[in-house]
């Protein structure tokens, strides 16, 4: 995996430790094709996997709330089979909906999707 991707991703696994919810096995894999996107494949215990990319030429926050995107997706899906699929769960509406990745002031961030309101910066969950 290229750095661009592999420093996208860090904070995201951040917060997924630091909320428990489980985490991808993940592995190099160029399945974009495209000279400009760093790829990998984010596997689950079942066999199952979804792929997770980069463009390297987008601004490092936007790099990461793309990431923060896709992974939070792989995350929903592996929650499905066992718990609430709020991930990551936004503490102004906990039983309603999960944050949005999106960039505010150069800073990839989560927000709530419902006031727009900033929870944390993505990588800073507790």
């Amino acid at each position: 995996m290229g750095d661009v991707l592999r420093q996208a991703l860090e904070p995201v696994l951040r917060d997924i430790n630091a909320t428990g919810a489980p985490l991808p096995d993940i592995r190099d894999d160029d399945w974009t094709r495209d000279p400009g996107a760093e790829s990998a494949m984010l596997w689950s215990p079942d066999g199952s996997g979804v792929g997770v990319s980069a463009i390297v030429a987008q601004p490092a926050p936007d790099r990461v709330a793309h990431v923060a995107d896709q992974v939070q997706e792989w995350v929903i899906e592996e929650l499905w089979r066992r718990a609430a699929t709020n991930w990551p769960v936004c503490p102004r509406h906990p039983d309603n909906h999960p944050l949005t990745a999106t960039v505010r002031g150069a800073v990839a961030v989560w927000v709530c999707p419902v006031d727009g309101a900033v929870v944390a910066p993505v990588g800073a969950l507790a």
